[in-house]
């Protein structure tokens, strides 16, 4: 437990050193989402579209698109900033230390974890407030436990595709492209901008991808669109109960591997 709240504290220090970097991952995902408003304000001719209904449930595509924009966040920060994390170290020249302590480096991942977890519920807060004071998006008391039910049953799925994907940092050195072909994945295949059943391809891989019901799910409670809020939770803790026992288990195959062939000093 200690060194889960060490590897908090110390995350905590170095991104509070960079104030900039934490604007920016505050206002990026919203101002990410203005171009796709313009787009679609100029193909539906105005705020609603008939044909858009029918597929999401919902005629305004501006609050649709933000409640994507914002728990994408959370994907960011599972592919990034957990699955980057152990690369990241490179940079601060503290992965040497990490890597030749005795601490079990599964707890350091948690800690990264957890410290990601607080950092990425803190922006999409900070977001809320601001899409509430300018886009209209209301949100009531009654709707934040099970906001937050489904916020937990997505992070820890996210988390566990991170530790994998940390895990491929450790044995690959360099994952820069692979993030970016993850991240494309995960765009093109969840409801993060627009709805899966656009086509069949997209709807069938949606079904593997946990962000998947909870972005259906969260969408229902915050726009008031019809849900079936106990299935998207029974097939979301589903995955959760394969992918993150999954996620460690690979990173410890990786990890041990790598010590036993030699191959943690190429950093």
């Amino acid at each position: 437990m200690r060194i889960v709240v060490e590897e908090v504290r110390k995350m905590i220090k170095i991104v509070s050193a960079y104030p900039i970097e934490i604007a920016f991952w505050i206002f990026a995902p919203l101002l990410w989402v203005l171009p796709l408003v313009f787009q679609g304000m100029a193909l539906a001719g105005g705020l609603n579209s008939v044909a858009f209904k029918k597929l999401a449930g919902t005629g305004d595509f501006i609050p649709f698109v933000i409640v994507g924009a914002i728990v994408s966040t959370y994907m960011f920060s599972a592919v990034w900033g957990m699955g980057n994390s152990l690369r990241e170290e490179i940079y601060y020249g503290t992965l040497e230390h990490i890597l030749s302590s005795p601490s079990p480096k599964i707890y350091i991942l948690l800690g990264k974890a957890l410290f990601e977890s607080m950092l990425s519920t803190l922006f999409v807060c900070i977001q809320l407030l601001i899409c509430i004071c300018f886009f209209g998006i209301r949100l009531t008391l009654v709707k934040i436990a099970p906001i937050l039910l489904f916020l937990i049953l997505l992070l820890a799925g996210l988390y566990g595709i991170g530790t994998a994907v940390a895990g491929l940092t450790v044995a690959l050195k360099e994952t820069h492209g692979i993030f970016h072909c993850l991240e494309s994945v995960l765009y093109l295949f969840s409801p993060i901008r627009y709805p899966v059943t656009i086509h069949p391809v997209t709807r069938i891989v949606s079904a593997f991808i946990p962000l998947t019901y909870a972005l259906v799910a969260l969408r229902g409670i915050i726009l008031d669109i019809p849900v079936n809020l106990w299935r998207n939770a029974l097939f979301l803790l589903a995955i959760d109960c394969i992918i993150v026992p999954l996620g460690f288990f690979l990173f410890q195959r990786v990890d041990k591997s790598t010590r036993l062939k030699g191959t943690l000093s190429h950093y």
